[in-house]
């Protein structure tokens, strides 16, 4: 202990080389570089390990107050609603069919042009078609555009508004009738353009089998073929324009007034007196002459008496 350090000896004889000063120099700094190396990162991590160790804990900032409104509470989240299936709506029940359009049936059955016209200018169609909701039934005979064309010419421009409505209620009777109930049928008919006198608006009606006659007292025309029939509507075609007798006879002229009697006149009070006073004198100068011929001819006596007593009555 405490003696130094003797440089190694080499034994007599050996060949090993003898280093020199200068490399063991050399060798020796670079063993120091090397555990500087080595050394200073751990030493410069161990120092900044100790340095946040040492460092007090940073205090968390409070949320910047806002000057705006208070925000809401967060919304509290719902459970999601059960799905359910879709319902099943049922179509509402379809209600009674309304009453037939008589003009789209005349439209589509054939050329009836003209008798559409004629009810649409004079608005009857609106009355047909109230009827026909208000559960009344009809009877239509409708002519075709031939038989208006068959007229003489002018004779439908003639008719004024009036006539022109008329004619069309003429050609519709107030009640249902098919075919076969045409030959029970009670002359004349009724139509809807008046009464049943010859000076009014009625028709007769005659059957021949399944032919039906329609006279007018101007024209007679035949039912040509059925256009439409339901328990309410009966549309008949005829083969010409049913013309009432009102349009072409002149009225009848107005019964003459019933003469007025005349008032008694006033008897004379005086001509009373002065007449019996005459049969009263008359009665008297006759009496004479009576009782005379009572007296010669007893049998007379009873005829004469009588005379006198009514005389004198």
């Amino acid at each position: 202990m405490g003696a130094r350090n003797s440089p190694p000896h080499y034994k007599s004889g050996a060949h090993s080389p003898s280093p020199s000063i200068s490399q063991l120099q050399i060798k020796l700094n670079r063993e120091r570089k090397m555990k500087q190396i080595f050394v200073s990162p751990l030493l410069f991590l161990l120092q900044c390990s100790c340095i946040f160790t040492q460092a007090p804990a940073m205090s968390p900032v409070p949320p910047a107050q806002s000057s705006g409104p208070a925000s809401l509470p967060p919304a509290q989240s719902t459970p999601p609603a059960p799905i359910l299936p879709p319902a099943v709506v049922s179509a509402p029940a379809p209600g009674p069919p309304g009453p037939p359009n008589v003009v789209n049936i005349l439209g589509k059955a054939g050329p009836y042009s003209t008798f559409i016209k004629l009810l649409q200018i004079t608005q009857e169609i609106g009355e047909i078609t109230s009827l026909l909701n208000n559960s009344n039934s009809i009877t239509m005979f409708v002519p075709s555009d031939g038989a208006f064309l068959n007229l003489k010419i002018g004779t439908l421009n003639s008719f004024s508004d009036q006539q022109k409505a008329e004619l069309v209620k003429f050609h519709i009777l107030p009640s249902y009738y098919s075919l076969s109930q045409f030959q029970t049928a009670s002359n004349p008919l009724h139509t809807q353009a008046g009464g049943t006198t010859n000076r009014e608006f009625p028709i007769n009606i005659t059957t021949n089998g399944t032919a039906v006659n329609i006279t007018t007292g101007i024209l007679n025309a035949s039912v040509s073929s059925t256009i439409y029939t339901d328990n309410q509507l009966a549309i008949y075609q005829v083969d010409k324009v049913l013309l009432p007798l009102q349009f072409f006879v002149p009225p009848a002229p107005a019964p003459a007034p019933a003469p007025v009697p005349s008032k008694p006149k006033k008897k004379d009070p005086s001509s009373d007196s002065a007449s019996v006073n005459v049969v009263s004198s008359g009665a008297t100068s006759l009496l004479p002459h009576m009782m005379f011929r009572a007296m010669v001819y007893p049998g007379c006596f009873f005829f004469f008496f009588s005379v006198w007593f009514v005389c004198m009555s």
